[in-house]
């Protein structure tokens, strides 16, 4: 989307341009923040006139958006470019067809990804004539002085590299490196620039409530690229800003607030209040997303009970991305104690709170074995582990050559989901200790571990593990066999195995085989969020069929027994309540493909419902007698299926749950027969409690009902 600030007579044209991944993002705050910026100054607002370009760049979106920029262009002074790694080869395609358009334009590029990196970007982009480094906004408004005045005063304005004059020794120059903006108060808020209508159709806005890392992890550029202190934006213009977005949002909308730490001041717990306050002033429940602060503490139990209290609550991080001693070392990183992890997990399940937990594959230092000690661990603690490769960031202590030879830093240029061969960036794919099969072999975990332990079989593998006395990921690894290699269905086995080829080599990818699955075009950008398609297309395949579905987990309940040791080996008849439990689960993914309410009818042993329950795999304090069995039905919640949609909404369920936010039977709708034994418990409010209810007579297990 484009937006103007007006006309006006012998004023210059400057276009900001972010492309974006994200349908229906058509707020940007570094666009925001560039135009307030330059319309503070007199002399550039007098002289100037501003149009922002958010535009959505995915596949066939891309020429669209080039088509949109160059046809709004007009003898322009400057266009300027906000450049992340995903829109980077996108941003300086589009900004060579404007040089070659407009020779005289000014192309102006900034962000996390060419920060500081002049020699590469101006050797591949040479049609660029100004970097700018670090935080941008202030030194914007003097660049465009600059402009203004035919380039003059240029060498003087910190943090910038341009072209020395034209001739056969043409160089970059770089000026001296920029100070931190000491008082965010002197940089004007993003919204004020844009109009009611836009921010009420905004699928995404960004804000920041400040600014700053106190960490220096090596993998992460937060840190270095605002040079750690903290610096705050005034609670005035915070609650100002945050009671317009939400009087605008729109039904659709995600509040992301971008601070690296939420939690880490004492302020925040205010902003959590005021926050759900506004929103409650205004009757609106929105998409709530923060990255929470790295040590979690007491302060992030207040703000997150306050934020559920008021139906905000996304699922609290307790980050960690690994648990080895040595990779933390390397990384420079010093994690939350193990004991106080264990310890705020079980504080946020007694809350109703969900968490999860990011981990890192392919961090120099980690081996095969110590990253699944790290995933134990998250999932004995009732986490969820979310695991991702690791991408080299430029600006990050990992880029630098010492290190990268040091520990025999091995990347490929791949997608970081292989099923958005468009998002590229640099992965790791081997270090000293790491080979490339063993990375092969962690992201096929990875998928066994979203498909078995997040979806089709939780429960089942929690009393596995604990009945055999084996690690939940030992069952996961071994499951690795049966998906790859000896799937009881042909195209879920098909799926499995283009998994494993696209990420040895992107151009398998088999877009016919997903697309035929999900009836939708694999990468398109027309849907927000999209990811993981292979997990996805694996759990849409068996779940709209519960006898496939059935068949396929007893095939799998029967290959993890049939390679455990014959001593550790549990009953085969004793599993069937609890497979029957992960059975009805089945049942909410296939409500989330067909819109319609679907009860699943289930009867397991009381001691297991509650150790499951006290695991984190169930609902808090599920009504229960103190002994025999249970029967109940599970259905997906009502508030999922309010607003379904035939697509979005069985691909969005299926994000959440691989990201940890949601889990399909803690998150499930519970009823129970009306009358409980005599010492039976009667339940407290929990996170998801069903209403009480009789079963009909004649309904048995494993039945289902609409």
């Amino acid at each position: 989307m484009s937006a103007s600030a007006g006309p006006g007579a012998g004023r210059r044209e400057v276009h900001l341009v972010d492309l974006t991944t994200i349908a229906g993002a058509t707020y940007s705050p570094t666009l925001g923040y560039l135009q307030a910026a330059a319309e503070a100054d007199s002399e550039v607002s007098a002289r100037c006139t501003f149009r922002r370009h958010a535009l959505l760049s995915r596949g066939r979106w891309f020429e669209r958006a080039c088509e949109e920029l160059l046809s709004a262009l007009d003898d322009p002074l400057a266009v300027a470019f906000t450049i992340y790694f995903w829109n980077r080869a996108q941003s300086l395609e589009l900004a060579r067809r404007v040089k070659e358009r407009w020779p005289r334009c000014r192309i102006v590029a900034g962000g996390n990804d060419v920060s500081y990196q002049q020699d590469a970007l101006f050797a591949e982009a040479p049609w660029v004539d100004v970097l700018v480094h670090g935080e941008g906004e202030l030194r914007f408004v003097d660049l465009l002085r600059s402009f203004l005045h035919d380039g003059e005063g240029l060498a003087s304005i910190d943090g910038l590299t341009y072209w020395s004059e034209p001739g056969g020794d043409r160089r970059p120059v770089t000026t001296r490196p920029p100070a931190r903006i000491a008082d965010l108060s002197t940089v004007p808020s993003p919204l004020s620039v844009y109009p009611d209508a836009e921010l009420a159709s905004t699928s995404l806005l960004v804000y920041e409530t400040n600014r700053g890392c106190p960490y220096s992890c090596a993998f992460c550029y937060w840190g270095g690229a605002v040079n750690s202190k903290v610096r705050q934006f005034p609670m005035e213009r915070i609650a100002a800003d945050l009671d317009r977005a939400v009087r605008l949002a729109g039904p659709n909308m995600m509040l992301a607030l971008a601070d690296a730490n939420f939690g880490i001041l004492p302020r925040d717990v205010e902003i959590a209040r005021m926050l759900v306050e506004i929103c409650e002033r205004y009757g609106k429940k929105l998409d709530f997303f923060v990255t929470w602060a790295k040590n979690c503490n007491k302060r992030i139990l207040e703000t997150a009970a306050l934020l559920r209290d008021g139906g905000l609550l996304a699922p609290v991080t307790i980050s960690t991305q690994s648990f080895s001693p040595t990779v933390l070392d390397l990384a420079q990183r010093s994690n939350i104690r193990l004991d106080n992890f264990r310890r705020l997990q079980s504080e946020f399940r007694k809350l109703g709170i969900p968490t999860y937990t990011d981990l890192i594959w392919g961090m120099p230092g980690e081996t095969y074995g110590s990253f699944l000690a790290g995933v134990e661990e998250t999932l004995a603690a009732g986490g969820a582990p979310v695991m991702f490769p690791l991408l080299l960031l430029n600006n990050t202590d990992y880029t630098r050559e010492s290190f990268r030879e040091e520990q025999k830093i091995v990347v490929r240029n791949l997608p970081f989901d292989v099923s958005d061969p468009e998002l590229t960036g640099d992965v790791v794919v081997a270090h000293a200790d790491m080979t490339e099969e063993d990375w092969l072999r962690g992201l096929e975990f990875r998928l066994c571990l979203h498909v078995f332990q997040k979806s089709l079989l939780r429960c089942t593998l929690r009393v596995l593990a604990k009945d055999a006395g084996v690690r939940l990921v030992d069952l996961c690894d071994l499951l690795r066999d049966f998906l790859f290699d000896g799937a009881a269905d042909d195209v879920t086995h098909a799926i499995a195995q283009n998994y494993r080829a696209a990420w040895t080599d992107p151009e398998s990818l088999d877009r016919d085989l997903l697309q035929g699955e999900l009836g939708l075009e694999v990468g398109n950008g027309d849907l927000y969020g999209r990811q993981e398609i292979h997990y996805e297309a694996i759990l849409h395949r068996l779940v709209q069929d519960p006898a496939r579905l059935a068949r396929f987990v007893d095939a799998a309940v029967d290959f993890l027994l049939s390679r455990l040791p014959e001593e550790a080996r549990p009953d085969r008849d004793g599993l069937r309540p609890v497979v029957g439990l992960d059975l009805a689960a089945g049942s909410v993914f296939r409500s989330m493909i067909t819109g319609e309410a679907e009860q699943a009818v289930f009867t397991v042993p009381v001691e297991t419902l509650a150790a499951l329950s006290e695991a984190g795999d169930l609902p808090p304090r599920l009504p229960h007698p103190d002994g025999g069995e249970v029967t109940g039905r599970v259905s997906a919640p009502a508030k999922l299926l309010a607003d379904h949609h035939p697509h979005y909404s069985f691909s969005r369920y299926v994000v959440l749950c691989w990201r940890g936010m949601v889990s399909t039977l803690r998150d499930a709708e519970f009823a129970f027969p009306a009358a409980i034994p005599p010492g039976g418990r009667v339940p407290t409010p929990g996170r998801a409690p069903g209403r009480r209810m009789a079963l009909p007579q004649g309904e048995r297990p494993g039945t289902t009902g609409k």
